[in-house]
């Protein structure tokens, strides 16, 4: 269903482009679609590549600033006006609005099946569009165990050879011990890593440097919701 949803941009330069909403296309078959899919607890598959350009675009606003808020837009792809059926805005400061196209309201069943799949979409994509800053802690803390051991080890490893080459097991518990070790502190200290994480992320988007830029778009992709 991800080629239902549409960023509504603008280019306004070379390397910039505006951000203006979320547009939902929607048809008999893809409500119909929704409809089982929340009967059923389905959840919405969004690409990496839809994510990150989702990410980017609902933390900053086209004059490089932090965004004010989210408005959504759905469109039935039967109807034959060109006008969106459906708006919702949420603003930052927790504000929502919504509106309804009157005419709408004339058809009560299809106004139900409609507002049901546009909400429906709206709390998916929010949910995946939270950053799961550090969540993958685990491959973290293997790789600091890595990291660790590797510089400890690596000066050592032609002396170790040659008294015995078993000794080269020695690194390998060394790891397996520091990663039993890192995970219970990192989850005590995932808080402060958490925040200083998204300072670092929100600094780097809203840098003028594109490579620092471009480089914190990819880190929105890795990110888990």
């Amino acid at each position: 269903m991800e080629h239902y949803i549409t960023i509504e941009t603008e280019r306004i330069s070379r390397n910039q482009r505006v951000f203006h909403s979320i547009r939902f296309n929607l048809d008999k078959d893809i409500i119909k679609k929704i409809q089982q899919a929340k009967e059923t607890g389905c959840h919405l598959y969004i690409s990496r590549k839809l994510l990150a350009d989702l990410r980017y675009y609902v933390l900053i606003d086209g004059e490089n600033r932090l965004q004010s808020g989210l408005t959504f837009y759905t469109y039935y792809l039967g109807n034959d006006s060109e006008e969106a059926l459906m708006r919702s805005v949420i603003s930052t400061d927790g504000d929502i609005f919504h509106q309804i196209r009157s005419d709408c309201l004339e058809h009560p069943n299809f106004c139900h099946r409609l507002v049901s799949a546009h909400y429906w979409l709206i709390a998916q994509l929010l949910n995946q569009l939270r950053l799961g800053i550090l969540l993958r802690f685990k491959l973290l803390s293997w790789g600091l165990s890595l990291l660790i051991t590797g510089v400890i080890v690596i000066p050592f490893i032609e002396q170790l050879m040659r008294i015995n080459p078993w000794l080269l097991l020695v690194p390998v518990g060394m790891v397996l011990l520091l990663q039993r070790l890192m995970q219970p502190l990192l989850i005590l200290f995932l808080p402060i890593l958490r925040r200083w994480a998204l300072r670092k992320l929100l600094s780097s988007l809203l840098s003028r440097k594109l490579l620092e830029k471009k480089i914190a778009k990819g880190i929105l992709e890795w990110l888990v919701p």
